[in-house]
């Protein structure tokens, strides 16, 4: 069970979710929720959510007590007398909705530290703060920075010279924001990542003899409520900008080349490399894992499956994948060949030895 603890006030009954989430009861409405986990791992007492077939078949032997379920749903013969069902509309955006709810209770709950610079951070004199944005310890912010009003920047942070933090950021332990860079409204970049780092290029040295680094004098632009994960490292230009567009969301461990061009609601999954001054339309979803190389573009509204190694443009709306990256329906027939490649090898073998 993950219990939901004083978030929840200890527990709710279906009935009173299913008030929350606009849905309609079957079974048991005084059946009692104290915890959320899936619908496989959970035990009596715990909500869970049924969005697809795949887990709808888990439902008759689940321990859940109440299960959110999307209306069209079949779940077979079940016990009704103990247990409750909640159909909804959409299983997934009611689990969002509890989610939030118990997000919201529990921030809540949570110490959090008064608005105001701690007396452990260090801030340039030449640099602004708002009234009602938290400073906390440790944080060094440099000459001529801006933090926006309801910016949190938590411990160990670092803002160098001129960067912009805006309205309602919130700074997770030990970022680093490097010289320039702005972060756009209500973004949210979680510990360890680092903004404006160094571009990644060297050319040979005119005498022969090793390599010579090449400057990078730009930036990074962060639009408004973006959502960088943990460790992930975004350069700055070589000249010019990095940019990031409005509500684009990436996941931890994730590295962004100098002068890359991401547009919004762009989606990057987990351990995804993408070189120098590459672009990426608006709504593109990367799966884990994938490279990109440099200067290509990737049209709006592309899919790109995990694992991937693209190389070349991809146009808008289209689907790839395979190393090297080609679109999805080649890439899958090609993998179709190769998995039957070992019974035609065998079968060739048997003809030759006839002859």
């Amino acid at each position: 069970m993950n219990d939901l603890g004083p978030a929840l006030d200890s527990s709710r009954t279906a009935a009173e979710i299913a008030v929350l989430v606009d849905g309609s009861i079957e079974g048991a409405g005084d059946a009692a929720v104290r915890g959320i986990e899936t619908v496989e791992h959970a035990v009596e007492g715990d909500l869970t959510f049924i969005g697809d077939a795949r887990h709808a078949r888990h439902w008759a032997d689940s321990k859940a007590s109440v299960a959110l379920v999307t209306r069209e749903l079949d779940l077979g013969d079940w016990d009704s007398t103990s247990r409750s069902v909640i159909r909804v509309e959409d299983a997934d955006q009611a689990m969002i909705q509890m989610l939030e709810l118990i997000e919201s209770a529990a921030a809540e709950l949570a110490d959090h530290p008064a608005a105001g610079v701690h007396p452990d951070a260090r801030v340039d004199p030449t640099a602004t703060i708002a009234d009602d944005a938290t400073v906390g310890p440790f944080v060094v912010i440099g000459p001529r920075c801006r933090v926006g009003s309801d910016a949190c920047i938590e411990s160990g942070a670092r803002i160098y010279a001129d960067a912009v933090i805006e309205d309602g950021v919130h700074l997770h332990a030990n970022v680093t924001i490097r010289e320039r860079c702005v972060v756009g409204a209500r973004s949210i970049l979680h510990a360890g990542v680092v903004i404006g780092s160094d571009g990644f290029g060297y050319r040979p040295a005119p005498d022969g003899r090793g390599l010579r680094k090449i400057p990078h004098v730009g930036h990074v632009e962060i639009g408004e409520e973006v959502e960088i994960g943990a460790n992930s490292c975004v350069d700055r230009g070589k000249f010019g900008p990095t940019i990031i567009g409005a509500g684009t969301k990436i996941d931890n461990l994730c590295q962004i080349g100098h002068n890359v061009r991401i547009g919004r609601c762009v989606v990057i999954s987990g351990l995804t490399g993408i070189a120098g001054s590459t672009t990426i339309g608006d709504g593109t979803l990367i799966g884990g894992g994938t490279g990109l190389s440099d200067h290509i573009r990737i049209g709006a509204g592309c899919q790109i499956a995990g694992r991937s190694a693209v190389m070349n443009d991809i146009p808008d709306g289209e689907t790839w994948a395979g190393m090297p990256a080609k679109e999805a329906r080649i890439a899958m027939k090609e993998q179709a060949v190769i998995r039957r490649l070992p019974d035609w090898s065998k079968r060739l073998k048997e003809l030759l030895d006839d002859r």
